[in-house]
């Protein structure tokens, strides 16, 4: 691609991704992904389907990163996929690798000193973005297992081309059914390796992840925002509770191979009832050349260990390694999984670079902190096996938090964390700056590494927690009396008469403070410690902040808010209340509906609107009705009508989370593409619906008979055929459908648009089925729904005839026009919309291609 066309198509990226930002400048080129901006959905075939994730780099270093399109001084760039479920977190997908090209100079991380020759190098603080469409272009997709991730040296050009699949090869590809496990969170992560980024000792930064989702129809789309330079392990952390709401039980440590590279250590405890634990453990090779072949967990002698799992994240395409799951092997006092040693296979299912593999067992044995053991797979300098501080069975057979000792303290940052300091001892010393009744002692403590995300005054407080808490925070693990820099017993920021503790000092970026959690005179219980610091920037209001943010509920099930950094925006409610967040609700039936916030444990104000944002009237409203002051009211529904629920804190009491519930009516969440500007693409071949709870914001269209054309969902298909267009759901449709098609991507005049509509084909039964003529390049708006009412799931199905396939220039004659057209693509000048020089689709552009065109245009036209 030229440097013009690489500007059109990622110029928009550019202004799209991260403000600008302040950060660290370090020693020697230092590349990280900035942001993962788009995602782009490839179609499917054999129960599996392919992705591309957008990629835009940041140069954080304080020299320009060489980037150099033919040879190996540029950056090859990886794609991976991953589900947390039940508290299980998995790779279930990874790319080949895109080879870099040429450096943009933009400003999505920050100030940007451009590279004076622009391509060849990334300046100073500058970015480059690589659109999905890119990364997913299959040419420049080059194999894993030619790279050298901890020196960052590759061959190239690569060896490996790739075999496969023509629409999958070399892709993020993911099989259906990993996407089918109910109550799943999936997140999206990519890294970049250079070689000069490596050399410089600067590679443990070049991870980011983000949160994806995806709908019924298995299309993936980005959320939340992208989470830089954090290893994908990390979302197990941040999600492990649900949507940003961080597991405080799963543990995350660090194993650095001397002279290689970088492990990340996954672990989390989950106690099953009847005295059994499930022990999770998800292990991510970020940079190590050296890989693992082992991994072994101690247990006390006696124990019952059972369930013993393992997962992988397969290699396809061509890459040489065997798939061969690891093995595990009980003893009298251990669990391990091993796969072939290097001396066995060279090309074993090691745990390679930019690769998580999942272990897991159930045991009879609570949890503490132990001492797990890493075996290498490559030959190289002694020892061959790594230490590592993880959640074990414990040793004496009782339960201890984690981090029982300050040396096991995981790492935290501002925000609110549970906690919990049962069966804790005590390793810190006494403290006489907090002495109340004598005690001073912080007895029973745990321990966090709190590291400042920027300079400020911190505020660390207990407020809340459920027994006499003390803190303290010191600059490392202490190693005598009266070490704090800060220590507190009862403080009256919590309240008159507060038993819990609160505390500010001033921090400095960049550094590390040990935070000590402890109870007076050893009191034990759960907690929530909160830490915020002045000097960073507030994080954002929620999404459902305000009316038009509105998130849906479904019947029946409570769904989970969070109104701390909510505002007001002074709705008229029964009673004083403030900082609301919003939800709306539409039976599907007329019936009596209980709305309530019963569990949220907090004050809640609750009221229920009809109408539209900025003009709602409100038509229940109740204070505390539910019980220890939640909210409660019933309200005689009807059925298709929106109403909106508001959800906010009595007065001036404690912000936080909550839930509300809607019983009755049976509303159900729309589908994404409810509403023509919310349309998803669609290609050929066939697409799972949904219409049930959509509402209808498209013409009145007849298609030829009675009643009206409601409840529709919508599409968008860019057409890749010059041809005649099939759109039916004939046979696989639960109700009286209609589908409609109009010109064009947009959603104005729809009714002057109109190509084509059908309600009742022959031979289709309740579905419907209409054909239209298609020009390569262009898109059709397609608008699926139901007569007078009707809605139910169906599957569209897509297909095109093209009565010419030599007709390349897509006029409608088959002329030598069409050869010339074809001969200027293949040899690499403009093709016509739609086409490619890879006639015979199979990712590589050669003569095969050439001659698959000429045997096309001597059969002429069908």
């Amino acid at each position: 691609m030229s440097m013009k066309r690489k500007m059109k198509a990622m110029l928009a990226l550019c202004a799209a991704g991260f403000a600008g930002v302040a950060h660290a400048q370090t020693v020697g080129p230092d590349v990280i992904v900035g942001d993962l901006p788009e995602v782009s959905n490839l179609g499917a075939s054999g129960g599996f389907h392919a992705y591309a994730v957008g990629t835009t780099s940041c140069n954080l270093g304080n020299q320009r990163l060489t980037w150099i399109s033919n040879n190996n001084q540029h950056p090859v760039i990886s794609q991976n996929a991953y589900r947390l479920n039940n508290g299980r977190f998995e790779q279930i997908g990874q790319a080949w690798l895109k080879h870099g090209f040429c450096a943009l100079q933009g400003t999505v991380c920050g100030s940007c000193s451009p590279n004076p020759s622009g391509c060849p190098a990334l300046g100073v603080g500058c970015s480059d973005p690589y659109s999905s469409g890119l990364n997913g272009s299959q040419g420049g997709l080059g194999p894993k297992s030619e790279v050298n991730v901890s020196t960052g040296y590759f061959p190239y050009p690569f060896v490996l081309q790739g075999t496969g699949d023509a629409t999958l090869k070399k892709r993020l590809v993911i099989r259906d059914t990993d996407l089918d496990l109910p109550g799943s969170l999936y997140f999206t992560s990519s890294m970049y390796v250079q070689p000069e980024d490596a050399g410089s000792h600067n590679n443990n930064n070049n991870q980011s992840y983000r949160r994806i989702t995806f709908d019924a129809n298995r299309q993936m789309s980005i959320v939340d925002s992208t989470q830089r330079t954090k290893p994908a392990i990390f979302a197990w952390r941040d999600h492990g509770l649900g949507v940003n709401q961080p597991d405080p039980d799963v543990q995350l440590t660090a194993v650095d191979i001397t002279g290689d590279g970088r492990f990340w250590v996954g672990s989390k405890a989950i106690n099953l009832g009847g005295g059994q634990w499930r022990y999770e453990y998800s292990i991510e090779n970020l940079t190590s050349d050296r890989s693992a072949s082992g991994f072994s967990v101690p247990f006390p002698a006696g124990s019952v260990v059972t369930n013993a799992y393992f997962h992988d994240v397969d290699y396809a395409f061509g890459e040489p390694y065997v798939l061969t799951d690891w093995t595990n092997t009980l003893s009298s006092t251990s669990i391990e999984w091993n796969s072939q040693t290097h001396a066995q296979n060279v090309n074993a299912n090691a745990l390679r670079w930019d690769t998580i593999y999942t272990y897991s067992f159930v045991c009879n044995v609570p949890p503490a902190a132990g001492q797990a053991t890493l075996t290498l797979f490559k030959p190289g300098p002694a020892p061959s096996t790594a230490s590592v501080t993880t959640v074990t069975p414990s040793a004496d057979g009782q339960f201890h938090p984690f981090n029982d000792f300050c040396a096991n303290a995981p790492s935290i940052g501002e925000g609110t964390l549970a906690f919990s300091n049962v069966n804790a001892t005590t390793d810190g010393p006494t403290e006489s700056g907090c002495v109340i009744s004598g005690d001073t002692q912080l007895g029973s403590d745990i321990w966090y590494r709190y590291n400042p995300g920027c300079a400020g005054a911190v505020t660390i407080t207990t407020c809340g927690s459920a027994f006499d808490t003390k803190i303290a925070v010191y600059n490392g693990c202490p190693v005598g009396p009266d070490s704090a820099i800060i220590c507190n017993d009862d403080s009256a920021a919590c309240g008159a008469g507060s038993l819990q503790s609160s505390m500010t000092f001033n921090a400095t970026a960049g550094a590390s403070y040990m935070v000590r959690v402890g109870g007076f005179n050893g009191a034990t219980g759960t907690g929530t410690m909160s830490i915020t610091n002045a000097g960073c920037l507030p994080p954002t209001p929620p999404s459902n902040d305000e009316c038009s943010g509105a998130i849906w509920i479904p019947a029946g099930s409570y769904v989970q808010g969070d109104n701390t950094l909510a505002t007001s925006d002074g709705s008229a409610v029964c009673v004083t209340s403030r900082n609301e967040i919003w939800y709306k609700y539409r039976p599907q039936t007329s019936a009596t509906i209980t709305v309530d916030t019963i569990g949220s444990g907090r004050d809640t104000v609750l009221s229920l609107h009809t109408g539209a944002c900025g003009s709602l009237v409100r038509v229940a409203c109740d204070d505390d009705s539910g019980g220890n002051l939640t909210s409660r009211f019933t309200y005689a529904a009807t059925a298709g009508v929106t109403y909106y629920v508001r959800v906010a804190t009595y007065g001036s009491t404690g912000l936080g989370t909550m839930q509300v519930k809607v019983t009755g009516g049976g509303g159900v969440v729309p589908a994404q593409n409810d509403d023509c500007s919310g349309r998803i693409g669609v290609a050929l071949g066939n697409t799972v619906y949904n219409t049930v709870g959509s509402t209808t914001d498209g013409p009145a269209e007849a298609c030829g008979n009675a009643g009206t054309f409601t409840n529709d969902v919508w599409f968008n298909y860019p057409s890749q055929c010059t041809g005649n267009l099939t759109i039916q759901n004939c046979g696989a449709v639960s109700y009286n459908s209609r589908i409609a098609v109009y010109s064009g991507a947009g959603c104005a005049n729809l009714a002057a648009r109109l190509i084509s509509c059908n309600d009742d084909a022959a031979g289709c039964g309740t579905g419907s089925k209409l054909t239209i003529p298609v020009v390569a390049g262009q898109n059709y708006t397609i608008r699926v729904g139901g007569t007078s009412g009707a809605s139910g799931t169906g599957t569209l199905n897509l297909s095109c005839v093209i009565p010419c396939p030599a007709d390349f220039d897509g006029d409608g004659t088959l002329d030598f026009f069409d050869y010339d057209a074809f001969v200027i693509c293949f040899e690499g000048g403009a093709c016509p919309p739609g086409q490619t020089a890879d006639y015979d689709a199979d990712g590589t552009v050669d003569f095969f291609d050439y001659d698959a065109f000429v045997v096309a245009f001597e059969a002429g036209c069908n």
